[in-house]
């Protein structure tokens, strides 16, 4: 019988290392440093992860940290192992590290700048030399050799000349104390008393597993690591029979441990272990399967299962190593594989086609339901009948990618189609469509192009599909977890909040004023101005295993009274590729807005309450009560006053109206005026050849002469359309009232005289920037003659265009 244990115990090898199937996510996905000292996931499935330095936090899509700029750890004098997570009951996290521990108040996620405060918080009254927090959540402290707890009135005494390196709380009854000897110490939390005392090894052990501890309750017993300079024992305790049983010895390090499904986990320098509960059986995974078949060895710093039951492994070089839940069971064969050159000469006849129906198509399939799929460069199409419109699936309902390049049914009638971008089953249940899923790199299916009217089904069901540089094969039975699936409670967070376009976090300000005064995982309450109306709210499913078949059940009971689903294939473009929701809402009116969303990965089916966010968005400060009832008084005491001024006013009005109608006529007049002399050569006329004309040149304002430039094009290209002095005020930079003045003032006048100043505007422009003859510059100008022009220039320069010209190179 004796025999038999220990064999049962025996650390046996994996033949396959673990049907797992992992993919790396490191610092190129946003890991602040690729080496991962622990990982935790919370209780709604949020990722915590540090590395050297930092904290991070996972949400399936990014990470966010912490800034480690403000981080200030308190000194622990007897703590000597090194990264040691912990979450407490009042929203801490606490990370200890050889000799010191420091502290993140998790609403804010910002590190503590006084720990010593949160200590004297939990009733410290000296200082603190170790602190632990228990499997419920209580901080427990180790001041002056006693170790104690707000929640108990009793102090509990450590034993002299020893390490206090662990503590559990049992049955919230019982106190136990793990020191680096070995020794256990187990007190009565009620009335202080020691039960009992016990050795978890001998002595020649103690001497050598003495470095470090750690500690995971289990039911009616605990598991435990110690480590030593060079090895690791792992024990076994029964609190009920106070016995400690030697789970394995080994020579390198043993760095934490997890419970899943039957199974002690456990990571080691040199890949993981796992210990069957029930059979004892322990097995020793040296090297992790990787996305493509590669084998990798590697250390496990920590280990941890999300709420999915995917697992996580965290490495010292080589970042995070995330494998799911369900492996969609995909096998890649590269062209040094002598199935892979089977399977290419068993479709060496397969050939694709070039149109169908006038449309340019890849392959076409015929099923056993007769049913006829074409896979074109726009989706893939279904003729249920040869006259039946077709029913098309593409990216907008459902496949990654509109690029089909072949297609294959398989025994239960599915259809399977590859594509340029993954892998996708149409799942048919009663000749209907039910969903369709999509595989890809994170399946295991190679991120290339497929061949096309490359697939064929095997004889024993198995589907092949030829890749550019992969023959990709696959059992269709093995995916009835995949499409089965059971729903399940998620827990949606909102990661990202844009307000007016601007992204908030804790602290931040606009105009001044905080949006929210706490980290945005934390917020419940969203407060804004009533300018601020403008939200965009993003929130993750922590949907880390298959982030594209995350729904979002949505309603803003205000707006709406329906829930709206969304997805990435259904969703409107508010669901991305990686699961995240991105729900805008703006011009949102003065008032409470109460967001409702929940997640699940099954359509139809959420299970749990929804979660709800509340957004406040003020009322400006003139519409409040008291503010309100003065500006009611006010106005019905102006009401009088102003009943009178309407109808003064009105009068007034009627007859600026009719004046401003007179001075727009005339001002069109004028510009058709304009055109007309523009089309001539400008001439002297009769007047002035007998010297009987006014001269009005000078009389024009130099300020009408600019907005009549801006005026005239403004009027010609409005054609039959009527405008108005507000718009002329607009095109010309001239108030109203000193517009109409400017032209009744001016308006009558002659345009030949705007005419000819603006000619000789171009004269002088021309003197100064060329070298052109008076001959040419009268001809470029449209003057009559060059006597004329030359008489028309002294007579506004005073002085002739030789000596202008002479001036203005001296100058």
């Amino acid at each position: 019988m004796l025999l038999m244990l220990l064999a049962m115990r025996m650390v046996a090898d994996a033949a396959v290392d673990d049907e797992r199937i992992f993919r790396t996510i490191t610092a190129s996905s946003g890991l602040a440093d690729n080496s991962a000292q622990t990982i935790k996931c919370t209780l709604t499935g949020r990722m915590t992860v540090t590395t050297i330095g930092n904290i991070d936090f996972y949400d399936g899509a990014t990470f966010t940290h912490i800034r480690t700029d403000d981080e200030v750890p308190y000194k622990l004098e007897d703590y000597h192992g090194h990264y040691h997570l912990y979450y407490d009951n009042d929203h801490h996290l606490w990370l200890k590290n050889t000799r010191t521990v420091s502290c993140v108040f998790l609403t804010t996620e910002r590190f503590v700048q006084n720990i010593d405060s949160v200590f004297r918080l939990y009733g410290a009254e000296g200082r603190v030399d170790d602190m632990f927090v228990d499997g419920n959540g209580d901080v427990w402290m180790c001041i002056d050799g006693k170790v104690q707890c707000r929640k108990y009135t009793n102090r509990f005494n450590l034993q002299r000349g020893q390490v206090l390196q662990e503590l559990a709380v049992y049955d919230d009854k019982q106190l136990m104390l793990f020191y680096d000897s070995g020794l256990t110490v187990c007190y009565d939390l009620t009335s202080g008393k020691q039960l009992y005392q016990n050795m978890s090894y001998s002595a020649e052990d103690a001497a050598v597993y003495n470095a470090s501890a750690v500690l995971l309750m289990h039911e009616n017993g605990l598991y435990m690591i110690r480590n030593g300079e060079h090895g690791a024992i792992l024990l076994h305790y029964d609190i009920q029979k106070r016995t400690w049983m030697v789970v394995m010895r080994l020579d390198y390090h043993l760095n934490n441990m997890v419970v899943y499904d039957g199974k002690l986990y456990i990571a080691s320098e040199w890949g993981y272990f796992t210990y069957d509960l029930e059979t004892h059986e322990t097995v020793h995974h040296k090297a992790v399967t990787m996305q493509g078949g590669r084998q990798l060895e590697t250390d496990v710093n920590a280990l941890e299962f999300d709420l999915q039951g995917g697992m996580w492994l965290g490495t010292e070089k080589r970042g995070l190593l995330y494998a799911p839940p369900l492996n969609a069971p995909f096998r890649v064969l590269t062209w040094d594989n002598p199935l892979a050159l089977k399977y290419d000469a068993m479709m060496a006849d397969f050939e694709g086609i070039y149109e169908f129906k006038g449309m340019r198509a890849n392959v076409m399939f015929i099923d056993s339901r007769k049913w006829t799929w074409v896979g074109t460069r726009k989706g893939l199409y279904l003729y249920t009948t040869p006259q039946a419109p077709p029913v098309i699936f593409s990216t907008r309902n459902g496949l990654m990618n509109n690029v089909i390049h072949s297609i294959v049914e398989d025994d239960m009638h599915n259809i399977w189609a590859s594509t340029s971008y993954g892998i996708c089953c149409v799942y048919i249940v009663d000749s209907k469509v039910k969903e369709v899923f999509c595989f890809n790199e994170s399946d295991n299916v190679p991120n290339e192009t497929f061949i096309n009217a490359k697939a064929m089904k095997l004889s024993d069901g198995t589907i092949v599909m030829q890749a550019l540089d992969h023959v990709v094969t696959f059992d269709p039975r093995a995916f009835d977890a995949l499409f089965n699936r059971e729903a399940y409670e998620m827990h949606p967070k909102l990661t990202k909040m844009l307000v007016n376009g601007i992204e908030v976090s804790a602290g931040y300000k606009i105009d001044g004023e905080v949006v929210i005064d706490r980290a945005i995982t934390r917020t419940k309450e969203i407060n804004l101005n009533y300018d601020q109306n403008s939200v965009s709210l993003t929130f993750s499913a922590l949907n880390y295993s298959r982030p594209l078949q995350t729904i979002y059940r949505v309603r803003v009971r205000e707006i709406s009274k329906d829930w709206v689903d969304y997805s990435y294939y259904s969703g409107q473009g508010l669901v991305d590729r990686r699961g995240l929701m991105h729900l805008p809402l703006t011009g949102l009116k003065p008032g409470t807005y109460h967001i409702e969303v929940q997640a699940s990965i099954v359509p139809g089916k959420f299970v749990g309450k929804p979660y709800e966010w509340i957004i406040n968005v003020n009322q400006p400060w003139w519409r409040t009560t008291g503010i309100m009832t003065a500006i009611g008084l006010l106005v019905l005491a102006l009401g009088f006053v102003n009943f009178w001024i309407y109808n003064r006013n009105t009068k007034l009005r009627m007859q600026r109206s009719n004046e401003e109608g007179d001075v727009v006529r005339r001002i069109k007049g004028f510009v058709e005026r304009c055109d007309s002399f523009n089309k001539e050569k400008l001439a002297p006329s009769q007047e002035e050849i007998y010297g009987t004309e006014r001269d009005t040149e000078v009389e024009l304002n130099n300020e009408f002469v600019e907005a009549m430039l801006k005026v005239i094009p403004f009027v010609q290209s409005r054609g039959d359309k009527p405008f108005t002095m507000h718009m002329l005020s607009n095109v010309t930079g001239v108030d109203v009232i000193s517009l109409y003045e400017l032209m009744s003032d001016n308006i009558h006048k002659s345009p030949r005289a705007l005419i000819r100043m603006t000619r000789i505007e171009q004269v002088a422009e021309l003197l100064r920037t060329t070298d052109f003859t008076l001959e040419e510059i009268a001809q470029k100008s449209s003057f009559v003659s060059p006597n004329y022009m030359i008489a028309k220039f002294f007579h506004r320069y005073r002085m002739t265009p030789d000596e202008y010209r002479r001036r203005q190179k001296v100058a």
